[in-house]
């Protein structure tokens, strides 16, 4: 999907970095209110929930190459440097992608 890739890490430059969002109405905007618009069991932690996690360094700086997992092959955002890694996807309790 065009812009999935990037979406984390544009809400942390350009909303949280900004103050325009905390780190958590950023996650919360990401996670919980999809979930709930779609009404998926998805977008919080609790015991025998759902084991969708991403791990990720929210400070870290990242450049944004043309290289994506999708098969979009364009972006307004490459060589820019953006705020926050993805270090680990955990999807139904088994790592799927790991930086």
């Amino acid at each position: 999907m065009t812009g999935l890739e990037t979406s984390l890490s544009l809400g942390l430059t350009y909303l949280v970095e900004a103050g325009e969002l905390s780190l958590m109405e950023l996650l919360e905007k990401m996670t919980y209110n999809p979930a709930k618009l779609y009404n998926f069991e998805a977008g919080y932690l609790a015991e025998n929930g759902p084991a969708d996690i991403t791990i990720f360094d929210a400070k870290a700086d990242r450049l944004v190459d043309s290289h994506f997992a999708s098969k979009a092959a364009n972006s307004p955002f490459i060589g820019e440097t953006l705020k926050g890694q993805v270090k680990y996807t955990i999807c139904k309790g088994q790592i799927v992608y790991r930086n």
